[in-house]
């Protein structure tokens, strides 16, 4: 059995039906489309699992990683209607963890998704437990209770807001071009066509406009390809949908992946 099987047989064991199973690439279970039915419950899926494993090489400490290595050679995949999740099995443990791929999808083709021991056994004691911002956050579950993991997926389908320091952007009228680094602004990677964002000086201290973007696509690109590590940049493409009336350090207190000074 692979790990797209333990986590498939995880969900069938609480009554889901797998009432498609899918492989993207025949050569590879990772990604396989999964639709969990249960009686008038729908989970339309795009796959992807692992085992979950060690730091690695080069990395102190007692944590964890999902080891995101796949078949193909680009990011992890998307598709319209079907919401990606990494699955990570915690064989040790019993314990099946999570994260977005969405937020994960541009990060390299045998990239890692880091988990804290902590997650992973509060999981394991009290069953659920939930761990990071919002923009890139873990579950983690007993396997035997996956249904736990519902409302985190049912959190994955709301409409994102977020700070976001861009490196540049432009405004015309209700339009806006906005470019941010996907290492300096992690906000971004979380951001789909749908979601809105606002702009934030570096510090995550002041808004750089009064404007509120609702994001109509986003394209990401490396910008020194061939290098050991690339960076990546995002590009939205915006619309004007509305104007921040609240308190702006209340506001990006909730919102930016950087805290601002006391």
């Amino acid at each position: 059995m692979n790990a797209i099987d333990d986590v498939i047989g995880a969900w069938e064991q609480v009554g889901w039906v797998a009432a498609l199973r899918e492989e993207v690439n025949g050569s590879s279970p990772n990604p396989t489309r999964v639709d969990l039915v249960r009686r008038k419950q729908r989970l339309a899926l795009l796959v992807y699992a692992w085992k979950v494993t060690g730091e690695g090489k080069g990395r102190t400490g007692t944590n964890y990683r999902i080891q995101t290595t796949r078949s193909h050679d680009s990011d992890l995949l998307t598709e319209p209607k079907r919401l990606t999740i990494g699955f990570g099995i915690d064989a040790e443990r019993g314990v099946l963890a999570v994260f977005d791929g969405w937020t994960k999808r541009a990060t390299g083709r045998s990239s890692s998704v880091h988990i804290e021991r902590g997650t992973l056994e509060a999981a394991q004691r009290d069953g659920y437990a939930e761990a990071g911002y919002p923009w890139d956050s873990r579950a983690a579950t007993r396997i035997a209770q996956p249904d736990n993991l519902l409302p985190w997926i049912s959190n994955q389908y709301e409409t994102r807001t977020a700070a976001v320091h861009p490196v540049e952007h432009s405004i015309d009228h209700d339009a806006a071009t906005i470019v941010a680094d996907l290492w300096n602004a992690p906000t971004a990677s979380w951001l789909r066509p749908g979601d809105r964002l606002v702009m934030a000086d570096t510090a995550g201290e002041s808004l750089l406009d009064t404007a509120l973007w609702a994001v109509e696509s986003v394209n990401v690109t490396i910008v020194n390809p061939g290098e050991r590590y690339p960076r990546r940049r995002a590009t939205f493409v915006c619309r004007r949908t509305g104007r921040v009336r609240n308190n702006a350090a209340d506001l990006l207190r909730g919102l930016s992946g950087r805290r601002p000074r006391s």
